[in-house]
C-alpha cells in the first residue's frame, strides 16, 4: 500500500474558507494529517506553490476533497486542483469527495458525469464524519488486502516446498493431496 504524507487534502475557494476550515478543524480533531492551505502557509512560501500543489494533490494525499463554490471553476490554483484530483481518484472515486456549495443542480465540465453531495444541505461536521468514514473504511480494505499479500508470499520459495504436500487436486472426481494413495491408485 502506498504511503500518503497526508490522509486528506481540502480545495477550496476563499469565499468558502470558514466552510472548510470549521471541516479541517473537526479532521484533525480526529487525528488526520490535513493539508489545509492556510494550516501549511510556511511550507508554501519555501515552495514552488505549482509544484507543491501538483503532488500533494496527486500522489501525497489519500483523500482528496473538493469544495465546490461560485467561483471554484474559475481559480488557477483550484483548477490544478481539481484536475489533478480527478486523475489521481480515476481508478478509486471513494477517494475523492465532491461537496457543491453552488445552486446549480448539475456541475459542469468534467464534474458533471461524478456524484456529489449537496453542500448547502450538511453541516461541516457531517462532511468531514463523511470524510473519516472513507478514509477508515480504505484503510481496512487495504490492510486487509496488504495481509493476504504476505500470506501469499509467506507460501513462495522454500516455504512453498513444505505446503505443497497439502495442495488438492481433482483428478476424475477424486480429491487428494499430493503423493496420495488409494490403493494401487498413485495421484
Amino acid at each position: 500500500m502506498m504511503n500518503y504524507e497526508y490522509d486528506v487534502a481540502i480545495s477550496y475557494k476563499s469565499e468558502i474558507e470558514a466552510k472548510a476550515a470549521k471541516i479541517n478543524d473537526y479532521l484533525t480533531k480526529e487525528g488526520l494529517n490535513v493539508f489545509f492551505a492556510p494550516a501549511r502557509q510556511q511550507e508554501m512560501l519555501s515552495e514552488k506553490i505549482h509544484q507543491m500543489l501538483y503532488g500533494v494533490y496527486k500522489n501525497q494525499s489519500l483523500m482528496k476533497v473538493l469544495l465546490i463554490s461560485e467561483s471554484y471553476l474559475d481559480g488557477e490554483w483550484t483548477a490544478l486542483e481539481k484536475r489533478v484530483s480527478l486523475e489521481s481518484t480515476k481508478e478509486d472515486r471513494k477517494r475523492l469527495l465532491i461537496v457543491n456549495y453552488t445552486d446549480q443542480i448539475i456541475l459542469p465540465g468534467d464534474l458533471k458525469d461524478l456524484q456529489y453531495m449537496d453542500g448547502r444541505a450538511l453541516q461541516e461536521d457531517k462532511v468531514a464524519s463523511l470524510v473519516t468514514e472513507r478514509i477508515h473504511k480504505f484503510l481496512r480494505k487495504n490492510a486487509k488486502g496488504e495481509r493476504e499479500k504476505e500470506i501469499k508470499e509467506e507460501f513462495t520459495g522454500e516455504k512453498r516446498s513444505a505446503v505443497k504436500k497439502v495442495i488438492i487436486h481433482n483428478k476424475g472426481g477424486i480429491v487428494a493431496g499430493d503423493n496420495a494413495h488409494f490403493g494401487n491408485i498413485q495421484l
